[in-house]
């Protein structure tokens, strides 16, 4: 999520480029990836050299006005949810936060999935063409699946959903 830290220097940033609390608008959108040099994909593999395991989570955010980044939740091996945040324009990632015991539906949901993060990822691209911001393992009536957000050139947000089995796309529509 696209979040400004409240701050003078973030509130006349959001002042001068309009931005809310959540990148809802082109607008708000094109100022948030404008600086961006890393994609998801290449913000996953940092993640899992930073910090070994799963992603089952990553999403664009503002880094609370210190520079856009990506925040990533990882299971790891020893099966706990480790959060690493991935700098948007060097691809550094480092560990933020070690949440300890990862949850139970988490752990069960990265075992059901039989393609990758970035297989959905590749799969929501192919299907709606555009930047991937959000990926994220969910549940779609039952079903293990991903949600990708893909940002489209007219800088709108569309919300594949991706059968996190066979990888077929199950739903778009705009976020």
């Amino acid at each position: 999520m696209f979040h400004l830290r409240t701050t003078t220097s973030a509130a006349l940033l959001a002042l001068s480029l309009g931005l809310s609390a959540h990148a809802d608008t082109p607008a708000q959108w094109q100022a948030l990836t404008a600086p961006l040099k890393v994609n998801l994909e290449q913000a996953i593999a940092s993640t899992t050299q930073a910090v070994p395991g799963t992603v089952i989570e990553i999403d664009l955010d503002d880094g609370d006005g210190a520079g856009v980044r990506y925040e990533a939740q990882v299971l790891t091996p020893q099966g706990e949810s480790v959060e690493v945040w991935v700098d948007g324009v060097t691809g550094q990632a480092r560990m933020h936060e070690n949440d300890g015991k990862a949850k139970r539906r988490d752990a069960e949901r990265a075992k059901t999935a039989k393609i990758s993060i970035v297989q959905a990822i590749q799969a929501a691209t192919a299907h709606t063409p555009g930047k991937p911001v959000k990926a994220e393992l969910d549940n779609h009536w039952g079903n293990v699946s991903y949600e990708v957000d893909v940002l489209k050139a007219d800088h709108t947000v569309m919300a594949i959903k991706v059968d996190a089995i066979s990888g077929k796309i199950l739903r778009a529509k705009p976020d």
